[in-house]
């Protein structure tokens, strides 16, 4: 309308101005009036000429808006067409959600998953799991859902929810879990030593009985065994079975300990098993280092290592067995002289919070070193040495002041440090828990030397003497002096005799624990030094205030399955020693196997002490929530926890090891659990045990709501199989009755050509009865080897069979 408008107009003012024009024209001048005539014609064909131009292009324009406007409104159509097959077809869950988190609408497939009545209810009463995911717009999660695993895609901006069946792809990645190589190596501990004493026929009859044990529980979980060195083994198997044989808790060790118990002999075994998704050369190493983990923690347990997880120990329940000979002794001796030799000066450095027994140690290598003749140097902190040490010190400044002068503070020994200082280390083998770590970080030239077993965090030293079976550290380093040959005799004051004999008194907890015949003869030699013994006994009495202290901590003590005792308080003792001397005077309570004195070192820091007889690791214990030390004798320091969580949590793993009774819980089995039920069950479980199967996620607690799940889940299930049952009944129909006919080639002798398969019949069948049959189903009376009739039976359920006949005919 508006083109014409302005045509219009412009016509007008052409007509106007010919108007205003035509009385200045002289119609008698025949060549001027020709002129403007093909003037006026020359216009108007260029005018004519722009407004076709003109016209053409805005027609190509609408045109080709026409093309797309038609090409969209195809592309919408199809575009449509596939939104609702993904909303109505596709095996794709979509939910949607109003703002009180409500169902308002499902498409068919998540009704198929949920419930066809889903819509309208609360998401919560649907699945709790995606009512959580929803609250905490968690976009992206994964959820079971009967037999079924789900990927979930949630969009917060619409309240949709996306289910996506992923059971395929996690049951191959658990398949493939399942299926990743575990490879295990076994050390018969102490078998020569043991068995030397026997004549050979009794040696060749324990060792076969030992090894047929061993064979017997590989072959229980399927695991290829096989010897590969005197008194070692190799076993391969999967995943899978490593995961069975940490539910039995490697009861082999136990099995092993029996034989040795019968037969009166002090043998152990010791397992290292790794395993990782990596190539089999770098899985042996980790394999290795697992079973020297497991020789240096004292032998008689299973260190597992799996890719991902934290390293696991298993057994140690008695105490380590002396491995070492005299030889041995002597050969490390020798190695550690030769160090010392061929270094310029020698740093000597205990633990934090040195004891009698880091202290004496410090002493008894300081003369190992002042007879090579070497400088000396031993790292001293004063306020890092505990109560007893600090008073004894100040006590040497008087008494032994040659010896104080060989002790420096950290400040001082770093200028004195050369490339060829070597660093010796006592009483710890933790790099968290040396005097200083400074000096630690300076030396990289490094000897350790300790009694405890090891853990996950150790030094990278040059050389280690470490045997979890002495009772001290006192005890290795005068086994050592012993073999430590000199031009000079070693000369050991009575002062320093009596702090290396205190040691002693310390760590075996007044020899009453983790002695041996070498323990005794240590103090023997230590007495002929000149050790006081009541010196000893002076240092470590308690002063009043700490006795009525330790009283009164005493009279809040709690039994806990009548054999384990806790004292446990909210009050604040930095004293760690207190701590200690509590759990021992606990341990003095008759029927107390282990005792632990639990309280705030800090106001974020929970100490725990413990203190057992024989018959409890509280090592084990202690590795549990982040601590250590030795079979009867453990401490651990937990950061960001609280005294009542690390209580339960005690409480939880004591239960898990050595709970017969107590406090019970029932939880839903997710998947079959050897001995305890089989998926979907509810079982009654011990406490400590329901934990450890919920951590495992091998369960769920049975509350109110998981249990409403749970029958919710039946029922569904119970339905599902009833419309399956009904379905198969109708399929039965179909089926019963019918025949087929097949044709075969028979040969001059009567025989069948070839083979008549269920495949074959089962496509016969849908070719002519348009039904069809799953092949792996059909079941046939007898062979088909000839021409006649036969009898095919559908297995369609365990109760619903249907049968038709085969006719086989000749061609």
């Amino acid at each position: 309308m508006k083109r014409w408008i302005f045509i219009v107009i412009a016509s007008i003012l052409v007509g106007l101005a010919i108007y205003i024009y035509i009385p200045y024209i002289e119609f008698n001048n025949g060549p001027r009036v020709g002129a403007l005539a093909v003037l006026f014609l020359s216009f108007s064909f260029l005018w004519v000429a722009i407004y076709i131009n003109l016209n053409y292009q805005s027609r190509q324009k609408v045109r080709t808006l026409q093309n797309r406007l038609s090409m969209w409104t195809k592309l919408s159509y199809h575009v449509n067409q596939v939104g609702d097959e993904v909303f109505n077809e596709l095996p794709i869950g979509i939910i949607a959600l109003d703002d009180d988190l409500e169902i308002k609408w499902a498409n068919p497939h998540a009704k198929t998953i949920f419930d066809p009545r889903i819509t309208g209810k609360d998401l919560k009463e649907v699945h709790p799991q995606l009512h959580l995911a929803a609250i905490n717009n968690k976009t992206s999660s994964m959820i079971r859902i009967k037999n079924e695993t789900y990927d979930v895609t949630y969009r917060p901006e619409f309240k949709f929810f996306y289910l996506f069946d992923v059971t395929l792809r996690e049951q191959m990645k658990e398949r493939y879990q399942n299926q990743i190589a575990a490879l295990g190596i076994i050390y018969l501990d102490n078998l020569d030593e043991a068995l030397g004493s026997l004549d050979v026929s009794e040696q060749s009859s324990l060792k076969g009985e030992y090894l047929a044990a061993i064979a017997d529980w590989a072959n229980k979980y399927d695991c290829f065994l096989k010897p590969y060195a005197e008194e070692r083994l190799l076993f391969v198997g999967y995943r899978q079975q490593l995961e069975k044989m940490i539910t039995d808790k490697f009861d082999i060790l136990d099995k092993i300990r029996l034989i040795s118990t019968q037969n009166q002999v002090r043998v152990s075994i010791s397992m290292g098993i790794a395993s990782w998704d990596v190539k089999y050369e770098e899985l042996g190493i980790y394999a290795q280092n697992a079973i020297e983990l497991a020789e240096k923690r004292g032998g008689d347990q299973v260190v597992v290592n799996i890719q991902d997880q934290k390293i696991a120990y298993f057994g140690a329940k008695n105490d380590a067995a002396a491995k070492s000979s005299r030889v041995g002794i002597r050969i490390n001796a020798q190695t550690i002289k030769d160090f010392i030799d061929k270094s310029s000066s020698v740093v000597i450095m205990g633990h934090n919070q040195a004891d009698l027994d880091a202290f004496g140690s410090m002493i008894a290598v300081y003369h190992m070193a002042k007879a090579s003749k070497k400088p000396v140097y031993m790292v001293i902190e004063e306020d890092k040495l505990d109560a007893t040490v600090k008073k004894l010190y100040d006590q040497l400044k008087f008494d032994l002041p040659q010896l104080i002068e060989t002790c420096f503070t950290p400040e001082m020994i770093m200028p004195r440090i050369n490339p060829d200082t070597i660093l010796i280390v006592v009483d710890t083998q933790s790099p968290k828990m040396v005097m200083n770590p400074e000096i630690l970080d300076k030396i990289p030239r490094l000897i350790v030397i300790d009694h405890h077993r090891i853990g996950e965090e150790t030094f990278n030293a040059m050389f280690s003497f470490v045997e979890p079976y002495a009772s001290s550290t006192i005890e290795l380093v005068m086994e050592l002096i012993n073999f430590y040959s000199t031009e000079e005799e070693l000369k050991i004051s009575n002062m320093e005799a009596t702090i290396m004999y205190g040691g002693l008194i310390v760590d075996t907890s007044n020899f009453s624990v983790r002695t041996s015949s070498r323990t005794f003869e240590v103090a023997s030699k230590l007495k002929d030094f000149g050790a006081d013994i009541v010196e000893v006994k002076l240092w470590l009495r308690r002063d009043l205030v700490r006795t009525l202290e330790i009283n009164k901590l005493l009279s809040q003590v709690d039994i806990f399955l009548d054999r384990f005792a806790f004292v446990v308080t909210t009050d604040i003792y930095e004293d760690r020693i207190l701590l200690a001397q509590v759990a021992e005077a606990a341990l003095q309570i008759n029927g107390i196997d282990a005792a632990f004195m639990i309280a705030k070192m800090g106001s974020n820091m929970v100490g725990v002490s413990a203190r057992s007889y024989q018959n409890v690791n509280v090592q084990t214990l202690m590795e549990a929530v982040g601590g250590g030390g030795h079979l009867n004798s453990a401490a651990a320091q937990i950061e960001n926890m609280s005294i009542h969580e690390v209580y339960d949590q005690l409480k939880n793993y004591i239960e898990l090891e050595y709970g017969q009774g107590g406090q019970q819980v029932k939880v839903i089995l997710l998947e079959d659990v050897k001995g305890r039920g089989k998926k979907d069950d509810v079982i009654e479980v011990a406490a400590g045990y329901g934990q450890f199967l919920v951590t495992q996620k091998k369960a769920l607690l049975a509350n109110d709501e998981n249990l409403a799940a749970l029958n919710k889940a039946k029922e569904d299930a119970f339905e599902a199989q009833q419309r399956h049952i009904q379905l198969m009944k109708a399929l039965k129909a179909e089926i019963d009755g019918k025949k087929v006919t097949i044709g075969i080639q028979i040969g001059q002798d009567g025989k069948m050509f070839g083979s008549v398969t269920t495949k074959q019949i089962c496509e016969t069948f849908e070719q002519v009865h348009h039904v069809l049959i799953d092949k792996k189903k059909v079941e046939l009376a007898s062979d088909i080897n000839s021409i006649g009739i036969y009898t095919a039976t559908v297995q369609l359920h365990k109760d619903i069979k249907a049968q038709f006949e085969v006719h086989i005919v000749e061609k």
